[in-house]
This record gives structure tokens, sequence and C-alpha cells, in this order.
């Protein structure tokens, strides 16, 4: 409760609640913060902040999902942000699903191992996927997040197709559940360091992936549940093997999407009003 609550508190002081907009006073904004330091000319950068602070959507909460903003981007834009927000949603829900019913699987037939043993898979399984997520970040800076994600999402498929043929062998199992939390392990942050590399983040990227990302832990978890209650604990590697055949696959039209995307124009990138002018060095000193 303390995280919601200071959430609500922050987006108040920001007048970014639809109800409560009227008395409350915003945070100091950089360009304000710039005021108290820099007392001359303080009404242009008064203007200026005003400005700013409008044009950052502070006073909607969702304002990032204004039509205004989707004026004259092709269709690839809305396909690169559904198609990764699907990988996502597959690869969380996979997390979610096989952390939640690994311990079920493994207590029932054929495998019938004992409820002790059985309660180390979800340790393991998570434990790994803590292990992955160190190791992934000196890999990042050798490797990039498209290859990455496409590690891991063949990784996982391969991982899942592997426990299918050996369903019978306690030993795989483990082994299987460590190997799938490495390859799980860095899929979120992947794509997030992926779409930002093609969107440059315009838009609502991040609401968008970790919408689908949460949604997917959630749904899959229910959607496997029913399924191994009708038809048995086998049909959990089944789930998981077709929901990694989905992210394979929602992976590659993302890389398809990917490259038809319009590259950002250099020219217009430097013409840009979000980047700062920076003055050409003349050799002098100003006072």
């Amino acid at each position: 409760l303390p995280v919601p609550i200071a959430v609500f508190f922050l987006l108040y002081k920001e007048r970014m609640v639809p109800c409560f907009n009227g008395s409350s006073h915003p945070l100091l904004s950089a360009d304000e913060l710039a005021l108290e330091t820099r007392p001359g000319d303080k009404d242009e950068l008064s203007t200026a902040a005003q400005r700013s602070h409008t044009a950052a959507g502070h006073e909607d909460l969702f304002s990032c999902c204004q039509s205004k903003n989707f004026r004259g981007v092709s269709f690839t834009y809305f396909a690169v942000h559904i198609t990764g927000a699907l990988v996502l949603f597959m690869t969380d829900g996979i997390v979610g699903e096989y952390s939640g019913f690994v311990y079920s699987y493994a207590v029932e037939e054929p495998l019938a191992v004992v409820h002790k043993v059985a309660g180390y898979l979800p340790s393991l399984f998570w434990g790994f996927i803590t292990l992955g997520r160190l190791i992934s970040i000196p890999v990042s800076y050798r490797m990039k997040p498209a290859t990455m994600v496409f590690i891991n999402v063949v990784g996982v498929l391969i991982t899942f197709l592997l426990l299918l043929i050996f369903s019978s062998s306690v030993v795989f199992l483990f082994v299987g559940t460590a190997s799938l939390g490495l390859f799980l392990s860095s899929t979120f942050p992947s794509m997030l360091a992926y779409t930002e590399d093609i969107l440059q983040y315009k838009g609502c990227a991040t609401t968008v992936l970790v919408t689908g990302a949460g949604i997917g832990e959630m749904v899959l978890q229910l959607l496997v549940g029913s399924i191994i209650h009708d038809r048995g604990s086998y049909s959990f590697l089944v789930c998981g093997m077709i929901f990694g055949c989905l992210a394979f696959t929602f992976y590659a039209l993302l890389v398809f999407f990917h490259r038809m995307y319009p590259k950002p124009c250099p020219e217009l990138d430097e013409a840009s009003p979000e980047k700062a002018a920076v003055p050409e060095d003349t050799g002098q000193y100003q006072r």
C-alpha cells in the first residue's frame, strides 16, 4: 500500500489526477529550478517552463494516448508496439505459469517427485532468473538487444522441446528449469532496449510493453491452470511449448516490422527543437 499511495501523491502534486488538479501546486520542474540559481530573464524562463510543462503532458494522465500524437505515423509504428507487447505477453506469461505450476507438474505422474524435492524447483527457477539478470549486464555491452532477445526466445523454445522429449527424467526437469530461468531472465529489459532503438521512445512504448507483460503473467497462469485441471499435468509442458512458439513468431514479426519502420532523417534530428542548441567553440570566453 505505501507504494501506490506515494505514487498517487506525486501524481496529485504534478496535477496529473483529473479530479484534483485545481488546488495543488506542481513540484518544481527543471526550468523552475534553474530560475532559483539564475535570477536573470525570469519572465522568459518562466514562460518557457510553462510551455514545456504543458507540452510534457503533465496536465493529463493519459496525454500520451491522445490522437494528436499519432498523426502522420506509419502502421509499422503501431505494429512494433503490438508485436513487442505480444512477445512480452508470452515470455512473462511463461515466467508466471512455469513458476506457479512446475511444483504441481513434478509431484504428479509420471515423475512423482517427492514433495520436499519438488519444492526446490520454483526456487531453482527464480534463482537462475536472478543469476541470468546479473550475467546479462556485462553481456549487454557486447551484444545488441535484438540478438539477446533472439537468443532468449530460441532458448526457451529449445528448452521446452527437450523437456517434452525427456518428460520422464527428473534430472532433466531440474536442468531444464535452470535453463529456462536463464533464458527468460533478460527478455524483458532486452525488449525494452530493442524497442528503444527502434522508436527512440516516441509515444507510450514503455506503457504498452509493461502492460502487455503484466497481462500475460496474469492471464496465462489462469489459462494453464484451467487446462491442467481438465487435461492433466502433461499439458503443462505442451502449453509452454505453444507459448514459446508464439513468442518466437511475434519476435519474427517484430524484426520484420523493424526493417519496414522508417529510419529517422539526420537532417530532421539536427533541426529538432527537442535538442538544445550547442554554441560553436569560437575560442573566446564570454563574460
